[in-house]
């Protein structure tokens, strides 16, 4: 006897897609309460040039790093999980729109749900790591990534003077940001993909509290066996010339990430 489950174009599906779909709805999901540290270095252009795909134009020669806690999701009925991610500033040249935002390298996270979500269906660079919650002594404040046991990363911040009301109604001007991602499915017993095209994701940040900081990143020694899918991207990464970093800045405040406007670049 044939099957009965039958695909229905107009709606939106999830693997396994056997168990139903929905209508598709222009989601905004809400992140309620979100800690992160932000810091960047200014690095050598051929080098990061060599990561960013050619329907991309490199607007200035930096790696934007960000830790965020990621609380009070409401997809995640109230939940929580942790990122790192490292960017770059770009325009999209793949078409005539202008669009500028930041191009991710990488974004690491450490809960399954968020990697499947914004990975497949949005394109984002999105792999696991376990990230340790943000931990300090007096105002430096750190984290690290890991895998399997083996650190590979960790994020330091000496926080320093938190910033007035102005400032903070300043950054919230700028709350919009575009995010561009590279959606890819390979093609199965051959070369070449099924799927590969530009994709555009559109967040939005409120900040409650600043902090101006010093920031760090240090990587640490990772052999091509303690990780065998990520080894070139962790390599690749920390040969980046590091050759002045930017200024640093914690915040607390909340997100939202409009799924909704996601979509193709042609």
């Amino acid at each position: 006897m044939r099957g009965k489950f039958r695909i229905r174009e107009e709606d939106v599906y999830k693997m396994p897609v056997h168990f139903g779909g929905d209508a598709f709805a222009p989601v905004r999901t809400v992140y309620g309460d979100m800690t992160t540290m932000m810091m960047g270095f200014e690095t050598g252009e051929e080098e990061l040039l060599k990561l960013i795909p050619e329907d991309f134009e490199l607007l200035q020669p930096i790696v934007n790093v960000q830790y965020a806690n990621c609380r009070e999701v409401d997809w995640m009925s109230g939940g929580e999980y942790r990122l790192i991610q490292l960017s770059a500033p770009v325009r999209y040249v793949g078409n005539s729109d202008g669009l500028e935002g930041e191009y991710p390298l990488v974004i690491w996270e450490n809960k399954a749900c968020p990697i499947l979500g914004g990975r497949e269906e949005d394109g984002m660079p999105k792999v696991f790591a376990d990230i340790a919650v943000e931990r300090h002594s007096g105002d430096h404040w750190f984290t690290c990534a890991s895998y399997e046991c083996n650190t590979f990363l960790t994020l330091d911040l000496e926080r320093k003077e938190e910033l007035g009301q102005a400032d903070i109604a300043a950054l919230n001007e700028r709350s919009r940001i575009n995010f561009f991602g590279w959606r890819y499915i390979p093609n199965l017993g051959k070369g070449g993909s099924s799927l590969s095209h530009a994709t555009l994701y559109p967040q939005e940040a409120k900040i409650v509290r600043a902090w101006r900081g010093d920031g760090r990143v240090s990587w640490h020694p990772f052999t091509l066996e303690m990780n065998l899918i990520q080894f070139r991207a962790i390599f690749a990464l920390s040969q980046l010339p590091v050759l002045r970093y930017l200024p640093a800045l914690m915040t607390k405040g909340s997100a939202k990430l409009n799924v909704g406007d996601s979509r193709t670049l042609p």
